[in-house]
């Protein structure tokens, strides 16, 4: 039997507060998954495993577009894009052959590419792309990662727009307190790591990505 309905009626509500996050994910992950069947639980760590960037590769996002969870489809999805963009940039600001970090093969990932306009020449086709790259703009650290944040927090509720008690729901409410976790294990000096670590783990963790 399914508890969803039970599930949601206990989440508490949640805000993007990234200065004082106060849930606590694992207490609130562990009751989640008490009330859950196998393939419900398998969602969840799908889920949590595509939350940790080390598990990101070209492999998992092809995987998890065959899952049967619309979130996660559209979620990940929704990530692979964000990743390919923000790659796409790094690899312009640093001089570097974008050919080498970016995944999947389309129109989009072409103008990534090739095109020397300031927006990629992507605006018309992903509504978000000039939100995403006013936001990789932004000198402060910290304010860029909250920026980021925001957005997929905003995507993950989105998502979930029209649906009212099912597991998508519940998938869109640990997404965003996973977020809330993250913040709260960050401090200014973590915040000014991000950037060096992000071009450091790209230049890496893409070529292997793509091997």
């Amino acid at each position: 039997m399914k508890n969803y309905e039970f599930i949601i009626a206990g989440l508490p509500d949640i805000e993007p507060d990234f200065e004082n996050p106060s849930l606590d994910f694992d207490i609130m992950l562990d009751q989640i998954r008490a009330h859950l069947d196998k393939n419900d639980l398998k969602k969840i760590n799908w889920l949590l495993f595509g939350l940790n960037d080390d598990n990101l590769s070209s492999h998992f996002y092809f995987n998890v577009k065959k899952s049967k969870s619309r979130f996660l489809q559209q979620y990940f999805r929704f990530d692979l894009m964000l990743r390919n963009i923000q790659a796409a940039y790094v690899a312009r600001r640093e001089n570097l052959n974008p050919d080498n970090y970016l995944i999947g093969e389309n129109e989009i990932i072409e103008s990534l590419k090739k095109s020397k306009s300031p927006d990629f020449g992507i605006a018309a086709d992903v509504e978000y792309a000039t939100k995403l790259l006013q936001i990789f703009e932004m000198k402060d650290v910290l304010e860029r990662e909250k920026a980021l944040d925001s957005l997929k927090w905003e995507e993950a509720k989105r998502i979930c727009t029209f649906n009212l008690l099912d597991l998508d729901v519940i998938l869109s409410f640990i997404l965003r307190a996973h977020i809330l976790k993250r913040w709260k294990a960050l401090d200014k000096k973590h915040g000014e790591e991000l950037f060096r670590q992000y071009v450091h783990e790209m230049r890496n963790s893409y070529k292997k990505n793509k091997e």
